[in-house]
């Protein structure tokens, strides 16, 4: 390949995005409040995000007012590093910030465009030998912005590719996957049941790191549904033969989400924490299976839900995401039956 070949392609790749996607996991119960991940992952081809803006489905509340310096969440990141060219893992930690730091109004005045926010919260990473800190603005929706969700939290980077600018990001760090977990009281789940939309907004540095991209800026969807749950049932059978007594179980399990069921996930059942099989739910998200039963036993079983992509629900108008909804996608998580102890007859 030419290297004028090479230099449309890496030029492609700094003003585009290959097809990020939003993964969002939570209580799931109605009205619960518990750990909650908002992952938002890319891929190392894509232009460097200049903010991310999501939006929180009506319906959630958000815990706000913890004092300065307290620790709400963690968080994780795979970057890479422009002035080196090479690869990192990052971690860190969420805090509550100072709306006053110099530093957060600083990013504000360029990021948001406005002094004052509900709430800021500060993504502390660290990267190699360096800190980067990246500020979280949070605030109620209005006009316009209600109809895409009740609140929002924007998240804005620095550009990675002119060392030159100002906001340059240490050792030209870009991010391409960001996980952020937040400590439960942060978030909590609507009152009712339903799927709910998480919305991000991904939009890029231009390649100059002078503006952002404004053109190329997409949607990604994480749909939430709430409640999830998996029943378990037994129904116990005796046979009695001439010589002696068979006993069996049927078990039947119901995979529920949204009220609905949930088809091809993972059944893992246990009989006194030893496997007893496993099989996939049907479309109603059920499953059964017969085992014999020679002692008391205590049943239960795990779900393990995929991943699933699905159709975006409802896009933002292209006066917003102009690059369109790139991905909507159902986060896979796990979810545990009750236990129920059965005893077989001896006659």
């Amino acid at each position: 390949m030419s290297a004028i070949a090479v230099l449309a392609l890496l030029v492609h790749a700094a003003g585009t995005f290959a097809r990020p996607q939003l993964l969002v996991t939570g209580p799931t119960r109605t009205a619960a409040s518990g750990m909650t991940v908002l992952e938002v992952r890319g891929a190392p081809a894509d232009a460097a995000w200049a903010q991310l803006t999501t939006y929180v489905p009506s319906g959630y509340t958000i815990g706000l007012g913890q004092p300065v310096g307290t620790r709400i969440g963690s968080v994780s990141a795979q970057a890479q590093l422009l002035g080196s060219g090479t690869n990192a893992a990052a971690t860190g930690v969420v805090l509550v910030a100072d709306p006053d730091d110099a530093a957060v109004r600083q990013v504000a005045a360029r990021c948001t465009r406005s002094p004052t926010h509900a709430g800021v919260w500060l993504l502390r990473l660290s990267v190699t030998s360096q800190t980067l800190e990246v500020p979280v603005y949070v605030d109620p929706t209005t006009g316009a912005e209600a109809g895409f969700g009740s609140a929002k939290l924007v998240l804005c980077l620095a550009q990675p590719y002119a060392k030159g600018l100002p906001g340059y990001a240490p050792l030209g760090t870009k991010i391409s996957d960001l996980r952020t977990t937040l400590s439960a009281g942060v978030f909590t789940n609507p009152l009712f049941a339903g799927s709910h939309v998480w919305r991000t907004l991904v939009a890029p540095w231009s390649t100059s790191g002078a503006t952002q991209n404004a053109t190329a800026t997409v949607e990604t969807q994480g749909l939430v549904g709430v409640p999830s749950s998996l029943s378990l049932k037994a129904k116990f059978t005796t046979t009695r033969g001439p010589l002696k007594v068979k006993n069996s179980v049927l078990l039947s399990w119901t995979l529920l989400e949204n009220l609905r069921g949930v088809s091809g996930a993972t059944i893992s059942f246990f009989a006194t924490d030893r496997s007893a099989g496993a099989g996939r739910t049907r479309a109603s998200g059920a499953f059964a299976r017969r085992i014999r039963l020679a002692r008391r036993t205590t049943l239960r079983a795990t779900a393990t839900v995929p991943t699933r992509e699905a159709p975006c629900v409802n896009p933002l108008p292209s006066s917003v995401a102009p690059a369109g909804c790139v991905s909507a996608t159902r986060a896979g998580y796990r979810l545990r039956s009750r236990s129920i102890v059965v005893t077989p007859k001896a006659r």
